[in-house]
């Protein structure tokens, strides 16, 4: 009797590859048994986004056939226009029973024109530039994975994992998929889970600058939930605190739907939202930093209690 041929996965790589993005799924592909290989254009060694060299295993010319492919994110402006890469997975869609991406990866899928017609999802950053630039895909905002049944896309970095054991579970079934999960002490939740793209910071104002030249920030935190995100940078410059206030204030006044109301401090303002933001504030506030020459500028937004 023959033995049963293992399912196999490629993991397509290139320069300025995103490591989390193909190696968090490598590892479950792994512990669920499954072969797993990495494949390149040319074969020859890649560079990720972090520096870190990989040599994969095989190049488009030699591999084997594939049961699924995954497509993995990171800096993919020159990978997303390359036509052999873009040809490679239009003949893959034809051969292989499933193609996955995670983060940034959907933007590669996308030049390839396979999510034309479907839904998908990418990194949260991305995520309006995505819809943008690809009118034909239905992108979804509120999901950590989309699966449009061959073809599933996840959202940023981590997401990755969730999407491959999702696959998993597909191919081995959900106890196979929990089991791989706890094995890797990972909290999956197969109906859910955390969606990077659904946090506050979602609608913090996306402002135009006029900052004084020289300036210099440095974010120091952003933390925060559904309801409220807060975010810090240092900003070292020669400017005054209240030159700071009076740029962010201008930015603001372009601004129909935040309306500014009264704090009582020229270096605190508070904005309440109007039309879509309604229920929304936002503020920002400006204080001294411990070094020289240097302001901490505070911006949260939150939701109406």
């Amino acid at each position: 009797m023959q033995a049963e041929q293992p399912f196999k996965v490629a993991i397509l790589l290139f320069d300025e590859v995103q490591i989390i993005d193909f190696a968090a799924p490598y590892e479950v592909f792994g512990q669920a048994k499954f072969e797993v290989f990495t494949v390149s254009a040319d074969g020859k060694a890649v560079t990720t986004v972090m520096g870190l060299s990989v040599n994969p295993t095989y190049s488009f010319a030699n591999m084997p056939d594939a049961d699924a492919i995954l497509v993995p994110g990171g800096n993919t402006g020159t990978v997303m226009q390359d036509k052999q890469v873009l040809s490679w997975l239009n003949a893959q869609q034809k051969k292989a029973g499933h193609i996955l991406s995670v983060c940034t990866g959907a933007h590669i899928l996308a030049e390839s024109g396979l999510l034309n017609g479907k839904a998908a999802t990418t990194f949260h950053r991305a995520i309006d530039g995505f819809a943008n630039a690809y009118p034909a895909i239905s992108v979804q905002r509120q999901q950590r994975f989309v699966d449009n049944g061959q073809i599933i896309t996840s959202a940023g970095l981590s997401s990755g994992i969730d999407a491959s054991l999702h696959l998993v579970s597909k191919v081995l079934g959900e106890d196979k998929a929990r089991t791989v999960a706890l094995h890797l002490e990972y909290d999956w939740d197969p109906n859910g889970g955390f969606v990077r793209a659904n946090m506050a910071d979602r609608m913090l104002p996306h402002n135009d600058y006029n900052w004084p030249d020289g300036i210099v920030f440095n974010r120091i935190s952003a933390f925060g939930d559904e309801q409220h995100w807060q975010v810090s940078y240092q900003a070292k410059t020669s400017a005054s605190a209240q030159q700071l206030m009076d740029v962010y204030n201008a930015a603001m006044a372009k601004h129909a739907d935040w309306q500014v109301k009264t704090t009582g401090s020229a270096l605190r303002q508070e904005w309440r939202g109007a039309a879509d933001n309604q229920g929304w504030f936002t503020t920002a506030a400006i204080s001294a930093d411990a070094a020289a020459d240097s302001y901490v500028i505070t911006l949260q937004v939150y939701q109406e209690p």
